[in-house]
């Protein structure tokens, strides 16, 4: 086995070594999703494992490769820092980066840049460093967020290692998911603009708008509530409960469409279908819903009058 498979390899049995002999008991039982993204990196290995070096498409397996061990790399310096700062949440500043310093070092090696690297390395770094800096500006001052510090009491004093999987291995896997469409964008042939950096370039303005100016409303408005059980119904909120999660999507939406330029670039998308349906529907949405209707009184008449994901455009 070479060395580019043996390290993914050893993090997988200690991963699975952790779920089984810790969690499970720690837990009283282990749920099949547990397992999923633990599989996914198992997949990663056998397709890396298994590739011919003959194949037409070698260098995008090679690239996928290379993003894994940079996000991993990034990843493991991360939550070094956390156990440092005792903060974990630290992951969500991580995120958006996870994906995008991956992307620029794959980007960087390439001798000569198209209008379509600069459309790719422009929309992942305005993306990135808006978001990370947004969060870091609202999260770092409050100290561990209370889902991490829950986590933290409930495993403590195993929390310092097992955050290594619960956390940042898991996100690492998750992003790699997400990022397909990027890496086929990294590793397709240098070109010209196309009808889909077109369609690219118009989702990511309204994604990033949407996301954005969600952000700033929100801000301002934690800002000059009169108390915490107040709710923002006004400006992009007024036209959907989770108009910054709407943005995400189409963000995404934006990558993939830059990924269509591979020849293999139709898989892609279907990494932006799992973000739509993990946003609206599989994890961030349901959250936030279940949170805010329990902890806001007035929120099940929202609720009623603005959709929940998808804006409803008023004229």
């Amino acid at each position: 086995m070479t060395l580019q498979l043996l390290a993914p390899t050893i993090v997988l049995l200690a991963w699975l070594f952790a779920v089984i002999f810790f969690e499970r008991p720690k837990v009283g039982t282990t749920q099949l999703n547990s397992f999923l993204y633990p599989a996914v990196l198992a997949t990663y290995i056998v397709i890396w494992a298994t590739v011919d070096t003959a194949s037409d498409h070698v260098s995008l397996i090679n690239s996928h490769q290379k993003f894994v061990a940079y996000a991993a790399t990034f990843l493991t310096a991360v939550w070094l820092i956390s156990l440092a700062k005792r903060d974990t949440s630290i992951m969500d500043i991580a995120y958006p980066l996870t994906a995008a310093i991956p992307v620029l070092i794959l980007l960087s090696s390439q001798q000569n840049w198209s209008t379509h690297e600069l459309i790719l390395c422009t929309c992942v770094t305005l993306w990135s460093v808006r978001l990370a800096a947004h969060i870091g500006i609202r999260n770092l001052p409050e100290g561990e967020d209370a889902r991490y510090a829950s986590w933290r009491r409930r495993f403590s004093p195993h929390w310092w290692w097992w955050s290594l999987f619960q956390v940042f291995t898991l996100q690492g896997v998750l992003v790699s998911l997400w990022s397909v469409p990027l890496i086929l964008a990294v590793d397709a042939k240098p070109q010209g603009i196309g009808v889909n950096h077109f369609a690219a370039i118009v989702l990511f303005a309204v994604g990033f708008y949407f996301q954005t100016v969600a952000d700033y409303q929100l801000e301002q408005f934690r800002k000059t509530r009169r108390n915490r059980e107040e709710l923002l119904d006004r400006g992009l909120w007024a036209r959907s409960r989770h108009p910054n999660y709407f943005g995400e999507c189409l963000i995404w939406w934006s990558f993939g469409l830059l990924g269509l330029s591979h020849d293999l670039g139709f898989i892609g998308l279907l990494a932006p279908v799992y973000v739509t349906w993990f946003m609206a529907r599989g994890s961030a949405t349901p959250m936030q819903e279940k949170y805010l209707a329990k902890k806001k009184p007035g929120y099940a008449k929202y609720a009623a009058e603005v959709p929940e994901f998808f804006p409803r455009f008023k004229i």
